[in-house]
């Protein structure tokens, strides 16, 4: 992945993050208060336009509204992690790349299922794991931040995907500490208890997860788990009765066999990219 320059919206959003810490002192408007309120009820393209047409101390008093108010300057990307790949993260986009992030957003669905070839598999997935990490959860399943988890067959394979999100943390100045020896991503707030933002497991058991929610779990390669253990704990983390997670499976190659998405009948979105051969 080749070098991506700071983007407008992440520097605004990386000062909106300062000025409010560690004391939180940063009056806000009553005026940016209420534009920052509307935006978010806004539907995304039209929010999306605004949010270019604004001049840089106006989007700046969102941001630190949003911030202080929410606890995130990233929250007018709240549900469209395509728009934060763009705007935040300054990813180039296919038609087909949207469609697998957005997919990951909709208010009712737990399960996603996706064909991206590499390098793109690792691309996208770690800007999932990103957005998840930065915004609230979706309405539907509760306000409260969600953990991101990203699942990976082997060892390697998610040293992929967190170097890719390394490069995002640095090119976006992004929140957080990213420890890469352990796979995982801590919160840098220093006003509340230490939280982790996202972690890394591989050939995980069900029974290893017993009892966690709002988890938003990204698995890549997903096509070579056959794992009956790996499976069964993506099947856990999508059921309904144990929480508001949601699954995002990543098949990484252009000819994994297609029973693979048999096994996913179940998914609310399975999005099959076209093959760019034919």
């Amino acid at each position: 992945m080749t070098f991506i320059p700071l983007t407008r919206c992440a520097a605004l959003a990386s000062s909106a993050r300062h000025q409010n810490r560690p004391h939180r002192i940063v009056p806000v408007s009553p005026e940016a208060a209420e534009r920052a309120h509307r935006l978010l009820h806004t539907p995304v393209d039209e929010r999306r336009a605004q949010i270019t047409a604004m001049d840089d101390a106006t989007l700046m008093d969102v941001l630190t509204a949003l911030d202080l108010h929410t606890g995130s300057a990233y929250e007018l990307w709240r549900d469209t992690p395509s728009g934060f790949a763009e705007d935040v993260l300054g990813l180039p986009l296919t038609d087909a790349h949207r469609a697998v992030l957005d997919a990951a957003a909709g208010p009712d669905v737990r399960r996603v299922a996706a064909r991206v070839p590499h390098p793109d598999n690792y691309v996208i997935a770690a800007a999932l794991l990103a957005w998840t990490a930065l915004v609230s959860g979706p309405t539907a399943y509760g306000r409260d931040p969600r953990t991101a988890v990203s699942f990976a067959p082997y060892r390697e394979t998610s040293a992929s995907v967190w170097r890719v999100l390394a490069r995002f943390i640095d090119n976006a100045c992004l929140p957080g500490r990213l420890d890469l020896q352990r796979r995982a991503w801590w919160a840098d707030d220093l006003e509340g208890p230490q939280h982790i933002m996202a972690f890394a497991v591989w050939n995980t058991t069900p029974d290893g997860m017993a009892g966690l929610y709002q988890f938003v779990a990204v698995v890549v390669d997903a096509d070579r788990i056959a794992d009956p253990d790996m499976r069964a704990t993506m099947g856990f983390l999508a059921e309904t009765v144990h929480g508001g997670s949601r699954l995002v499976a990543l098949g990484g190659t252009t000819d994994e066999p297609e029973e693979w998405f048999g096994l996913y009948e179940a998914c609310d979105d399975v999005t099959v990219p076209p093959d760019p051969a034919k």
